[in-house]
């Protein structure tokens, strides 16, 4: 029976190829926006259940709480590094973590801290950079395996987020450590010394300061129009300075408060300064987690009516299917076959195919999760390909069972009447 159901797929193969396609295209679409959603916002919990405040430059709190903890945007600004050492004499806080950003190597950025940003992080090798031992860098597990870098290798970074910034020639970073992978944006980063992001640019600073000696000499001469690319280039300089950490400054303090009090305490204390701004992490990201549900439900909507429509055709096709099988149904009722054995076969070879299908669906929503993982690193949230959820199974199983339902319920129809005759 199961030989001949497969048969039987071969032979109608271009009506079978057009219903294992509906099928897998609505259930990928099903499968992929579910997971999606879940790394999502297991991605944004995942994070903010660290740390309850961030002390940064004032303007927006998103672009703050993304910025530290998601390691995307734009820092804010810098504050002075003193507000770490205050912090941590206010007895009300357990940890005050210094993060710096400024520079990139290639696409990946650096963040300038100390080891505790990395509390919870394994090293696959090497060891974890020191504090007060510059030029050392420790590498997310992507970066390591993007550019083939190993522990003892070097690497020149680039001043600025992008990826045409002025190389620091002068100052390469050794890579002691590679953490292991950890599906988060972690792996897409590049952590180093704060005190190495203030030494990179303090040797910055003066080769600018060489190179505008030379060209305070050169203007002594006809420019020819040159003179206003000097000032163009000064005034870019100018506006990247505003998001850099030299030193004593940094781009923000991330805290661990000892307590709700604690923290309002030091909300209330910092308020004051119009120049600051003192966020509750998980406040913000609910916000964002919130516009992500609305996003959420609208995709699930889409999804439903897309499986409806799903349902329909698989109806239309199937129906198609066993009228265009009348014949071949009432000869093999003519030599003897039961129609119970006639529906187990049909039934059997639409099984295959909804399965097929299914599993075919599922294998093409985790492939997707790899290609959108570029986009979704940006947001600071990294898709795991190999991550499933349990309600998966439940909506393959459900797309399985839309697959079949418009062959039992013709099946149905069938069986109540004498096929040889009709």
């Amino acid at each position: 029976m199961l030989s001949f159901a497969l048969k039987n797929l071969a032979v109608k193969k271009a009506r079978m190829l057009l219903v294992a396609l509906s099928v897998i295209i609505s259930a990928a679409v099903a499968l992929l926006s579910y997971n999606v959603s879940c790394q999502i916002n297991d991605g944004i919990r995942n994070t903010f259940i660290y740390y309850d405040m961030i002390l940064g430059p004032a303007g927006s709190s998103t672009q703050l709480a993304m910025n530290t903890l998601f390691f995307t945007d734009k820092p804010l600004g810098t504050i002075s590094y003193d507000y770490v050492s205050e912090l941590e004499n206010s007895g009300l806080i357990n940890q005050a973590v210094p993060f710096c950003m400024g520079d990139s190597f290639n696409s990946s950025r650096i963040v300038g801290t100390t080891p505790a940003l990395l509390e919870g992080k394994a090293l696959k090798e090497g060891e974890m950079f020191s504090v007060d031992a510059l030029y050392g860098a420790v590498l997310g597990s992507s970066v390591a395996s993007r550019y083939k870098l190993n522990v003892g290798d070097s690497i020149v970074t680039s001043h600025g987020l992008g990826t045409h910034g002025t190389e620091h020639s002068a100052s390469p970073l050794k890579i002691v450590g590679i953490l292991k992978t950890t599906h988060t944006n972690y792996d897409n980063t590049i952590f180093t010394s704060y005190k190495t992001v203030w030494a990179v640019h303090a040797g910055e600073e003066e080769e600018e300061e060489a190179v505008q000696v030379e060209t305070n000499a050169a203007s002594a001469l006809p420019s020819h129009g040159r003179g206003s690319l000097v000032n163009m280039s000064a005034s870019s300089a100018n506006t990247e300075e505003e998001i850099e950490a030299h030193e004593g400054s940094v781009c923000a303090v991330i805290v661990k408060t000892k307590s709700a009090g604690a923290f309002y305490q030091l909300q209330g204390r910092y308020a004051k300064d119009a120049g600051l701004l003192v966020i509750n992490p998980s406040t913000v990201l609910w916000d964002v987690l919130s516009s992500v549900d609305t996003s959420t439900e609208i995709v699930y909507i889409l999804c439903l009516i897309i499986l409806i429509m799903n349902i329909l055709v698989v109806s239309v096709i199937t129906l198609l299917n066993l009228l265009s099988s009348k014949e071949e149904i009432a000869l093999m009722r003519l030599i003897g076959i039961s129609m119970k054995k006639i529906r187990c076969l049909y039934l059997i070879q639409n099984s295959i195919l909804g399965l097929a299908s299914t599993v075919l669906a599922l294998l093409v929503s985790h492939a997707s999760l790899g290609l959108i993982n570029g986009y979704t690193s940006s947001m600071g949230v990294v898709m795991n390909p190999l991550r499933l959820y349990p309600a998966e199974a439940l909506i393959a199983l459900g797309v399985f069972a839309i697959s079949v339902l418009p062959t039992l319920i013709c099946i149905w129809f069938m069986s109540r009447r004498d096929t040889i005759r009709g």
